[in-house]
């Protein structure tokens, strides 16, 4: 139940992020447990029992994790990227497993890869620079200590940045997999980085966006927290701010959503995804004027964010970019994109 405040706790699975997967998880309901245990009825008959007999379940202990070293982009604008996953054992996963990966800004992912035992697919795809894309690789079951190496090329855009923006990478069960479960989500998301071989020599632009945001931690299942972001305007001085909207565009970090009490005008849902796993992406268009009471002086926007029940004791990142349209320019975008975090946390002795 929306409260019209993100910062109003309430017990509702909406509000407390107590989503689809963590409930099929908890209740056994799936492939795995969609009805009484085998025998069920005739043992409660026995003993006499007149009230709901409880579900039971087996499940399959796993350890999710992926990783990648960094890759180059070559001068013709190409970049080999090989992302590795695993399963730390002790058991197989044998339900569906998937790898999610979220492409950088200012790179393309021109084609699904190819992976034997496994299916691709575009879960969000758009084709602007300005915009990632998410795509993911299912399989069904994975070994105990096996791993797999996803290859995946990428081209940039003509007017990508000297710093190349990283990616995410998440490989988790799925969230209708009640066979199986995960011992340790601290090893599930991987940032993954490029380096640049040769630079380009963009035109002075007439802007220079930025962004900060307070690093506030989130307590897991708890409470939205209204979490400030500051847009600058390098550029800006006293009556010369931006004369177009700016663009703040991210993904949301892991097992962090963005509720829909406390959202601010301007911001729109590119692509949303209810299973905590798999990143949302949003957009949150500025006004003309970002810099017009000088460099120093901030456009402030508070976006609500919250952790997700379930979700692991860590420090949560995505990443995000805020770029200028219109009649302004930016010429090296590289300071206008990089990752924003939170650190997710409990409110119990550890």
């Amino acid at each position: 139940m929306d409260t019209g405040s993100p910062t109003e706790h309430v017990s509702s699975p909406e509000t407390t992020g107590l989503g689809r997967r963590t409930l099929l998880k908890a209740v056994g309901l799936g492939a795995a447990g969609t009805g009484l245990a085998t025998g069920s009825s005739d043992t409660a008959a026995a003993a006499g029992a007149t009230g709901p007999v409880p579900i039971t379940t087996q499940t399959n202990t796993v350890n999710l994790y992926c990783h990648s070293t960094p890759a180059t982009y070559h001068p013709d604008g190409t970049a080999a990227l090989a992302i590795t996953v695993g399963n730390f054992g002790p058991q197989a996963a044998t339900g569906p497993v998937s790898l999610k990966v979220i492409t950088p800004f200012y790179a393309d992912l021109a084609a699904l890869p190819s992976v034997d035992g496994a299916s691709a697919e575009w879960l969000y795809r758009n084709d602007d620079a300005d915009t990632p894309s998410i795509i993911k690789v299912t399989f069904q079951g994975f070994p105990a200590d096996g791993t797999v190496t996803v290859p995946l090329t990428f081209t940039l855009d003509p007017g990508a940045p000297n710093r190349p923006a990283s990616g995410r990478a998440i490989f988790t069960t799925d969230a209708g997999n009640t066979q199986d479960v995960d011992s340790d989500l601290t090893r599930n998301v991987w940032a993954y980085l490029f380096i640049r071989e040769s630079f380009a020599a963009p035109a002075l632009g007439n802007v220079n966006l930025h962004y900060t945001t307070n690093q506030v931690p989130l307590v897991i299942g708890g409470r939205a927290e209204a979490i400030p972001f500051r847009f600058y305007n390098g550029a800006g001085n006293l009556l010369h701010g931006t004369r177009s909207p700016a663009y703040f565009t991210f993904s949301t970090p892991f097992y962090t959503r963005v509720p829909a009490a406390g959202r601010p005008p301007g911001f729109s849902a590119l692509y949303e995804n209810d299973d905590p796993a798999v990143p949302s992406v949003y957009r949150l268009a500025l006004p003309p004027g970002i810099g017009a009471l000088g460099s120093a002086v901030p456009t402030t926007v508070p976006i609500p964010l919250q952790a997700q029940a379930g979700a692991p004791a860590s420090l949560a990142v995505a990443s995000a970019a805020i770029l200028p349209s219109g009649s302004d320019h930016q010429g090296d975008v590289s300071i206008a994109h990089h990752l924003f975090g939170f650190p997710h946390v409990t409110d119990t002795p550890v």
